[in-house]
């Protein structure tokens, strides 16, 4: 299968440079310097000091403050977390560049999504998340956890929550109002150049490891559920969740059943997309869960996904169409954060 990673990786060493439409780099000169990542300079990371050009420019000072004010860290961020990956091919990043300008619209939110979700009348705020820097209601929440610990994760742990660490944490969130009236929420999983090997997370990792069995223990009770999103909760479908992508999944969808039975936000649906790129095939269909290969033989993460389930609960949606629809609706949006889009994220 094709390794999609690599291939961004060498695309960035050739487009660190490359003009947009307004005739500026996607990045500054001091930010096309190579990058330290795992202690190692990188043509295709950007120089420690500018890692905050991994984000959008009319978005970068507004995403950092969201997540400050929100006490939310940045994966692999630098800056004492303060500022993102230099990573250019980091999926955080990516999920910002496409989503954030889109937390204060809307009309644009309604219009990009309704061509995959199809029964969007009306964009609502995400209360719960208060205001977006610039002032706005947030109409789009990043790093989601729910307003309480519905899976048990906190249980042992002191002080606060954190979103984006340690507990279940959708990439992104909005809510709506149907055509039928209903109020819906999605939660969002986002994927970029990610793949996964076989590892188990029920089997330690050495003899005095006791996560195991607190993650066993955990989701079981939510996964039994009875009237619950899981029609094959057999303890061997269970225990076959514990390999990624589907372990995010699981914990994922877990964390959307429990929002729905609590009417979150007064939402009667809440539902899970992945958005991942077509082009990344290993990601796609490399089935890392054992158990789940021999059952579901020939068939994507994404049909065997739809498969456990006992509603229609789950969408999925390549970065491929998002960016189209984005383009589509370009009257919408800032036509330079359209072509900028295109221009760093256009791999063919």
């Amino acid at each position: 299968m094709t390794n999609f990673r690599n291939k961004e990786k060498e695309r960035y060493e050739l487009i660190k440079d490359k003009n947009v439409s307004t005739g500026k780099p996607l990045f500054s000169s001091g930010a096309q310097m190579p990058g330290c990542y795992n202690g190692i300079y990188r043509t295709f990371c950007l120089h420690d000091d500018l890692s905050d050009e991994n984000l959008y420019g009319s978005i970068r000072e507004s995403a950092k403050g969201y997540f400050a004010e929100r006490g939310i860290p940045w994966h692999k961020g630098l800056k004492k977390g303060s500022f993102p990956s230099n990573h250019l091919c980091c999926s955080q990043s990516c999920c910002m560049n496409f989503l954030f300008p889109m937390a204060d619209k809307p009309l644009l939110l309604k219009a990009v999504f309704n061509h995959s979700l199809t029964d969007i009348d009306k964009v609502l705020p995400l209360f719960l998340d208060g205001s977006l820097p610039n002032g706005a209601p947030a109409h789009m929440a990043f790093e989601w956890i729910g307003e309480r610990d519905y899976l048990g994760e906190h249980i042992g742990k002191r002080g606060a929550r954190t979103r984006g660490a340690n507990y279940t944490s959708a990439d992104f969130a909005f809510r709506y109002k149907s055509n039928s009236g209903i109020i819906k929420i999605v939660i969002g999983e986002w994927k970029y150049t990610e793949e996964y090997g076989y590892k188990d997370f029920l089997k330690p990792s050495n003899a005095k490891d006791k996560k195991p069995e607190v993650r066993y223990r955990t989701y079981k009770p939510l996964f039994e559920k009875s009237g619950g999103i899981f029609a094959k909760a057999s303890d061997d479908f269970y225990r076959s969740l514990f390999f990624d992508p589907f372990y995010q999944l699981m914990r994922l969808q877990l964390l959307a059943q429990e929002m729905e039975a609590h009417h979150e936000m007064d939402a009667e649906v809440v539902s899970v997309v992945h958005i991942s790129p077509k082009a990344n095939l290993i990601l796609r269909n490399r089935i890392t869960s054992p158990y789940l290969e021999s059952k579901f033989a020939g068939r994507d993460i994404y049909a065997i996904w739809e498969s456990l389930l006992t509603k229609d609960r789950f969408n999925h949606l390549s970065v491929e169409e998002l960016r189209s629809f984005i383009t589509k609706e370009a009257k919408y949006a800032d036509e330079e954060w359209v072509e900028y889009l295109n221009t760093r994220y256009g791999w063919k």
